[in-house]
């Protein structure tokens, strides 16, 4: 799960128009051949980069600009949030950074329009933005499209990509049915106290990654151990993290006989116990006889 490599210097002009990359292979493809009125489908930004080459998650960690993709899309279509495969660790001396490598696939799902005519096509348009790093950092950007027919049937899965798409859901957090999660504050630690569902096999390790930074330090280590009926995580909060820290939200990868899988984390900071009351000794009365 841990990669080692460079820490990425930020391009002074990120928001300049960047030349095209060399280093990263950016395109748009959707998991059907063909869309119909009002049936959401999924498009998605698929990213291939050169060996040692890394783009971000969307925390990137103590370094980093998380992918975006910006929409053009023909009326009535809307487009959801990208939904992120949980990252690799980067790590060099104290940064730690979060992001993919090889090659990764970000799902967007579709949803089209009820009055869309079959027999017609759409086209659909995004710029994508995305940060590539090796030994140093270069700001990448394109502008993709990818044309649909539209047809009265259901849509067909996509023969090219359909095996993509199924690589990165399974890489998809799921939601945490049967899960329970939450938060105790120490000074200098954050205890992340998970309880698995019963069925749940073995967990041997565990990583945290939050959604977004000043949260954990990302550095740190985390100490994942069983107790009584559940199991603990330990992190080190952020220098800068608002205290008390409130909910913790991101993704629990989990590793155990069971493989690997990564879980939604949504922790609320557990109440502190219940100061006792001082107990008060009545003081003897003036009037007490005494021996």
């Amino acid at each position: 799960m841990v990669r080692t490599g460079a820490v990425c210097a930020l391009a002074s002009s990120v928001a300049a128009a960047p030349p095209a990359s060399k280093h990263v292979q950016p395109e748009l493809v959707a998991d059907v051949e063909s869309i119909a009125a009002g049936r959401p489908f999924q498009a998605g930004l698929r990213l291939r980069m050169a060996p040692e080459w890394h783009t971000y998650w969307k925390n990137p960690g103590d370094s980093g600009l998380a992918t975006r993709l910006t929409w053009k899309l023909p009326d009535g279509f809307q487009a959801g949030p990208i939904e992120w495969p949980y990252p690799e660790i980067f790590k060099q001396g104290p940064v730690t950074s979060y992001g993919y490598t090889r090659e990764v696939l970000l799902p967007v799902t579709i949803t089209p329009p009820t009055t869309l005519a079959a027999g017609t096509s759409v086209t659909l348009a995004a710029r994508a933005d995305w940060l590539e790093c090796r030994e140093a950092c270069l700001p990448g950007r394109r502008e993709l499209s990818l044309v649909l027919p539209v047809r009265a049937e259901a849509p067909r899965p996509s023969g090219p990509w359909g095996a993509a798409f199924a690589s990165a859901r399974e890489r998809l957090p799921r939601a945490a049915a049967g899960w329970a999660f939450e938060t105790r504050e120490k000074p200098e630690r954050l205890v992340l106290v998970v309880r698995p569902p019963r069925a749940q096999p073995e967990i041997r390790q565990a990583y945290f990654f939050p959604d977004r930074g000043q949260m954990i330090d990302h550095a740190a280590t985390q100490a994942w151990a069983r107790s009584a009926g559940s199991y603990r995580l330990e992190m080190t909060p952020a220098p800068n993290a608002a205290r008390p820290l409130g909910a913790l939200e991101g993704v629990l990868v989990i590793e155990g006989s069971g493989g690997r899988t990564a879980v939604r984390v949504d922790a609320k900071n557990a109440a502190p116990p219940a100061k006792e009351k001082p107990h008060r000794t009545a003081a003897p009365s003036s009037t007490e006889s005494r021996p």
